[in-house]
């Protein structure tokens, strides 16, 4: 029988995230010193997943906006306000112990179930995410995110 990962919930107040590791070191720093303040300095909202006691994944989301001249061109710029408000990705990982497995996939649907909620309560053009290299740019392609042009950034269209 394979590992059972709880649906994911708010990363609790004051919880914090010690010993996750997943191998990117821009992650992984991250989590270490942002994930558990994050949602009491207001900045964004961590979700975990478990895996019995372990966190085995998580995410996180926060209202963003996109200045229009950064961009260069397509949808996402056509007919938009200065400011184009969208949803930030801002981290999404896995443990070591529990990466491929489809755990990602999981995490990365549910991060924009959740931003088509936002979207359709707010308003938001896209779910934005700054990959952290070619791997995790592969991994947000395969799920339909593309290249925002003239960014480092890649967009999925929420609206």
């Amino acid at each position: 029988m394979g590992l059972m990962f709880s649906k994911p919930e708010r990363l609790a107040p004051g919880e914090r995230m010690d010993g996750f590791r997943c191998g990117d070191p821009i992650v992984d720093a991250r989590v270490a010193t942002h994930a558990s303040r994050a949602r009491e300095r207001g900045t964004a909202i961590v979700y975990v997943t478990r895996c019995g006691d372990d966190i085995a994944g998580f995410y996180s989301l926060s209202t963003h906006s996109i200045a229009r001249e950064e961009v260069s061109g397509g949808w996402f710029r056509r007919n938009a306000p200065s400011q184009v408000p969208a949803i930030l990705l801002g981290m999404l990982g896995v443990d070591e112990r529990y990466q491929g497995m489809g755990l990602g996939a999981q995490l990365l649907r549910d991060a924009i179930l959740n931003s088509l909620k936002v979207s359709e309560l707010a308003g938001a053009r896209a779910l934005v995410v700054d990959p952290t290299g070619e791997t995790a740019s592969a991994f947000y392609r395969r799920f339909g995110f593309s290249d925002l042009p003239g960014t480092a950034r890649m967009i999925l269209r929420l609206l």
